[in-house]
């Protein structure tokens, strides 16, 4: 009954406080955004059937520590709506221009986690000149340049039940979702952040995002890491099973300029398990 309790009150805490604003895509789409504060901006791109929310532990130290905080929904994620293109990884790489043209980013940093990494990346690629633009560097968490499945059993396993359709229902079911969901976590997962994470998985449409989740399996962009124009920070925890640590040191090691970050006991879900580190990569120089 403690766990339940504890599991309501974390649950019922507000989304981040700011300012909601629906920025139209370049295809026609719409991307829900969230902003508030003044300052350097930050950008917050989330990762896969997640949406802004993950971040609400980091969102108002950001905003607390005097950044310009700008969190938005992936295409095909929350609430927001994909337009003619659908939910392609150049389209959603685009929409990472549309936010940072929209809200005039100049000398900002992005903080991407997991998918969001991937599609910062392949915005950096595709955009470079925006890039340059826009961002002074990179926060990426549990991220990746594409081929996901290599060396995650986790990924290999739960992928096809995912497609199939089978996942959903053993993640509605509270105490299978909550076992494995716990899996995104480090060795100790905290069972209020396991529910806030199942609970905002199951929010998610999956048909919608599944082209997203196919690039991410099959395209590989570690060859043209050389080719991001903006340094990056990269973090991983050291139980991370979903992206596992040889992305992160391939990321770390072949953008230019960059570095890793290894959190000690922490899985892929940083922005939950280890928020400090996260404001910490974005607010020291």
């Amino acid at each position: 009954m403690a766990d339940e309790t504890h599991d309501a009150r974390f649950l019922s805490r507000p989304p981040p406080e700011g300012q909601p604003e629906l920025v139209p895509s370049a295809d026609g789409g719409l991307l829900r955004c969230l902003h508030a504060g003044e300052g350097p901006a930050v950008v917050l791109a989330h990762g896969y059937l997640l949406d802004l929310a993950v971040f609400k532990l980091v969102f108002s130290e950001l905003v607390a520590s005097g950044r310009r905080v700008i969190a938005f929904d992936q295409r095909g994620h929350g609430d927001s709506r994909a337009g003619d293109a659908g939910c392609t990884p150049e389209a959603a790489a685009a929409d990472y221009r549309t936010i940072m043209e929209h809200f005039d980013v100049r000398e900002g940093t992005l903080v991407a986690h997991s998918m969001g990494a991937f599609l910062g990346l392949l915005f950096c690629m595709q955009h470079g000149p925006s890039a340059r633009q826009h961002l002074a560097r990179l926060v990426l968490l549990g991220g990746n340049a594409g081929a996901v499945a290599s060396g995650s059993l986790q990924n290999r396993l739960q992928i096809p039940l995912l497609k199939s359709g089978l996942l959903r229902p053993l993640w509605s079911y509270r105490p299978t979702g909550r076992a494995l969901i716990g899996q995104l976590f480090g060795a100790t997962p905290d069972p209020q952040q396991v529910e806030a994470t199942r609970e905002m998985i199951l929010r998610q449409q999956v048909s919608a995002s599944l082209p997203l989740l196919h690039a991410m399996i099959h395209d590989d962009h570690y060859a043209q890491l050389a080719e991001v124009p903006v340094p990056a920070q990269v973090l991983c925890g050291e139980h991370d099973r979903t992206c596992p640590r040889w992305h992160s040191e391939r990321l770390g090691a072949e953008i230019p300029a960059s570095a890793n970050t290894w959190i000690p006991d922490a899985g892929h879900m940083l922005s939950y398990e280890a928020p400090e580190a996260v404001v910490a990569a974005v607010t020291t120089a």
